[in-house]
């Protein structure tokens, strides 16, 4: 299924809504979800230090943590060391631990540019501002 049958913005709307329109025909799509808006959970950027802590608090080393989720040491290792574990191991760490390694997604940084107009930045005006740059 495509995405924009799935999002439902196959079928454009003329609206005439601005009475002051510089163009009252004017095309317009419904927006159902905003897709660049995550509602979703992410992996905290702190986790690896969460499990470590955690651990710790129940006084286990790490083989002893390894061994109460039926993994190997180095995955552990891995984990304590920043590297990104598979979302099951993550449910599992949650369990065994009983901590919360999954929080509510943050906006990302953003900067905002401007070209001095009136008008919104367009793909040309940020190619054109990379490339004058490096002269």
């Amino acid at each position: 299924m495509r995405c924009i049958d799935k999002l439902g913005l196959d079928k454009p709307i003329l609206t005439n809504n601005r009475p002051n329109s510089p163009n009252p025909n004017r095309i317009t799509v419904p927006r159902r979800n905003d897709i660049m808006k995550k509602s979703e959970k992410e992996l905290a950027h702190d986790f690896h230090i969460r499990i470590r802590k955690a651990r710790e608090s129940k006084g286990w080393e790490q083989r002893e943590f390894a061994r109460r989720m039926n993994e190997r040491l180095n995955i552990v290792q891995r984990t304590e060391n920043g590297n990104r574990p598979p979302d099951n191991l993550i449910k599992k760490i949650e369990k065994v631990l009983d901590i919360e390694l999954m929080v509510d997604s943050e906006p990302s940084n953003t900067r905002q540019t401007s070209t001095g107009t009136s008008r919104n930045m367009t793909i040309g005006d940020a190619y054109e501002d990379l490339f004058s740059r490096r002269e």
